[in-house]
């Protein structure tokens, strides 16, 4: 399930990287010279309709073994990928399970008046975020 979270809400939405050398795409005239600066736009990617059908739909058998395995890998790049991934990936997301077993151990979460329907991105957040943030009504659960 956090594969599919991830997926729709990447924390960040772009990467940038440079080209060590230059590189030619097999069987086109594309090429890319080297030291050029590259924009991997993974949000886009990720909301590929031609990679995940009904890309705005919670989806998370999306990320089934098999699922996975008929994808390009390239198409899920919440934490980048290859030599210069985020190197605090596992520990974000296991962080986050943590967070969630703590808070849902102990509380009920649900929306309220203020609660935006659906979620809109800010456009001017550096990191993925929602825009005026994201309101939830938080009550405890009383244990016998």
């Amino acid at each position: 399930m956090h594969a599919e979270t991830l997926r729709k809400y990447p924390p960040v939405t772009v990467l940038f990287r440079e080209s060590m050398s230059s590189y030619t795409f097999e069987g086109t005239k594309i090429s890319i010279p080297k030291n050029q600066k590259i924009w991997i736009p993974a949000y886009a990617i990720q909301r590929d309709p031609d990679i995940y059908p009904d890309p705005d739909v919670f989806d998370p058998e999306r990320f089934d073994e098999e699922a996975v395995q008929s994808r390009h890998p390239m198409a899920f790049l919440p934490f980048g990928d290859g030599p210069r991934n985020c190197i605090g990936a596992r520990f974000a997301v296991y962080q986050t399970k943590l967070g969630l077993i703590k808070i849902l151990r102990n509380y009920k979460i649900e929306t309220c008046e203020k609660t935006v329907i659906p979620y809109v991105n800010d456009p001017k957040a550096f990191l993925l975020a929602p825009k005026g943030g994201i309101y939830l009504k938080i009550v405890k659960i009383n244990r016998q």
